[in-house]
C-alpha cells in the first residue's frame, strides 16, 4: 500500500506539472491532425492555380526566379514539386531553425504566387506554439521536459488503474455525472483507459520529434546558401529517375556544406504510413555522380520506425476517418489534465488529506 501511495503521489504531481501544457498540446494537436485540409481551405488561391494547357517551366529557371524575388541568397531547395496539375512549386528558403520562408511558385508561368514564414500563417503558426510554446529553443527544451512528464503520469496511471482495465473496458464502469463526488474521478479513469494505447502512441513518437527540434536547435547561426558549382535542377531530376525510374520526386534539397550531395526527395508509392520523403537518390553536386540509392523497400526497421515517427504522432498517413479519430483521440490528454485537476482541488481542498488519499485508494484498488 506505501508503494502505491507513492506512486499515486508521483501521478498526482506529474499531472500538476505538465497539467496546462498537456491542455494546450492536446488542443493544437487536435487542430493539427487537419492542418493541410485547413492551410488549403484558407489559401486555396495558392493550392489551385490555372493550367491553361502551358507546359512548366525548367526548375533551374523557378529556382533563379525564386532567387531574384528574394534579393539574396539563403540556403534554399526544392521543398515540394508539383503532383497534379495546378499546383504550385514550393521552395524553402531557412535561414536559421527559427526563421523560414516557403515561396510559392507557379510552375507555368515563373511567377511567384505568395511567399510566408514558418511562423506566418495559421496552422504554422499553430505548429511553432506546439513544439515550442512561441518561445524558441528554451520553449522546445521545456515541451521536451513536459514530454517525459507526461510518459511518467501515463505510467504511474497505468500501475494505479491496473485493477480497472477490465470493469471499463467492459463497460461496467458508470460516468455517474449526476453525483459530484464520483463525476471526475469517473471521467478521469474511463477517459484514461480507453485512451491509453494512443497516449502512448503520441507521447513516445512526440518525445522523439522534439528532441529533432531540440537539437537543430543547438546551431543558431544564420544557414549560408551553398555556392560552389553545381549542375542544373532539371539535370539532378533526370539523373534521379534513370537512378531509380519508380520514384516520385517530391523535392530537390541542395547540400549545406560543400562536398556533400544533393538529395533528389520522394518515395515509391504505397502508404503513406512512412511518410512522403522516404525514398531517394543521392548525387554528387558537381559531376551529377549518382552517390547512393535510397530505396524505401530494403530500409531496415529502425529506418522504418524512424520514418514512421511523425506520420503516426499526427495521423496523416490515412484518410479522413483516421484524422477524425486522431483529433478527438487527441482531445483524451486535455481531458485527464482537466479532470485530474479537479480531482486533485476536490481532494485537497475539501478533505483531510490524509483520508483522501487513503480513501482513494480504496477506490481505484
Amino acid at each position: 500500500m506505501l508503494i502505491l501511495k507513492n506512486i499515486f503521489q508521483i501521478h498526482s504531481v506529474a499531472g500538476i506539472i505538465a497539467g496546462v501544457f498537456l491542455l494546450l498540446l492536446s488542443l493544437s494537436g487536435s487542430v493539427l491532425v487537419f492542418s493541410d485540409e485547413i492551410d488549403e481551405a484558407m489559401n486555396s488561391e495558392l493550392f489551385h492555380l490555372p493550367v491553361n494547357g502551358a507546359e512548366p517551366q525548367p526548375l533551374e529557371k523557378l529556382y533563379s526566379n525564386a532567387k531574384a524575388y528574394l534579393g539574396h541568397h539563403p540556403f534554399m531547395y526544392f521543398l515540394r514539386l508539383p503532383q497534379n496539375p495546378g499546383e504550385p512549386v514550393i521552395l524553402r528558403a531557412e535561414y536559421g531553425p527559427e526563421h523560414k520562408v516557403y515561396i510559392l511558385m507557379n510552375p507555368y508561368t515563373g511567377e511567384v504566387v505568395g511567399t510566408r514564414s514558418n511562423k506566418g500563417y495559421f496552422t504554422g503558426w499553430l505548429l511553432y506554439l506546439h513544439f515550442t510554446l512561441l518561445a524558441g529553443k528554451s520553449g522546445a527544451m521545456v515541451q521536451l521536459f513536459i514530454g517525459g512528464i507526461f510518459l511518467i503520469s501515463l505510467v504511474t496511471g497505468i500501475i494505479i488503474y491496473r485493477k480497472s482495465f477490465g470493469k471499463v473496458l467492459a463497460f461496467k464502469s458508470k460516468l455517474e455525472w449526476s453525483n459530484p463526488r464520483r463525476r471526475w474521478r469517473n471521467l478521469h479513469r474511463i477517459v484514461g483507459v480507453w485512451s491509453v494505447v494512443f497516449n502512448l502512441l503520441i507521447v513516445v513518437t512526440g518525445i522523439l520529434m522534439q528532441v529533432k527540434v531540440v537539437n537543430a536547435r543547438k546551431d543558431m547561426s544564420v544557414i549560408q546558401g551553398y555556392g560552389a558549382h553545381r549542375l542544373a535542377f532539371d539535370d539532378y531530376y533526370k539523373i534521379a529517375k534513370q537512378a531509380m525510374p519508380d520514384l516520385n520526386i517530391l523535392g530537390i534539397r541542395l547540400p549545406k556544406a560543400e562536398g556533400g550531395p544533393v538529395v533528389v526527395m520522394g518515395n515509391q508509392g504505397g502508404t503513406k504510413f512512412f511518410g512522403e520523403y522516404n525514398s531517394g537518390v543521392q548525387v554528387d553536386a558537381a559531376s551529377g555522380k549518382v552517390v547512393k540509392v535510397l530505396d524505401f523497400n530494403n530500409a531496415s526497421f529502425s529506418q522504418k520506425f524512424a520514418a514512421a515517427v511523425k506520420p503516426l504522432h499526427f495521423g496523416n498517413y490515412g484518410g479522413i476517418f483516421l484524422k477524425i479519430v486522431y483529433s478527438l483521440f487527441g482531445l483524451m490528454p486535455g481531458i485527464l489534465s482537466l479532470s485530474g485537476t479537479v480531482i486533485l482541488l476536490r481532494r485537497t481542498l475539501l478533505k483531510p488529506k490524509g483520508k483522501v488519499v487513503k480513501k482513494q485508494l480504496a477506490g481505484i484498488t
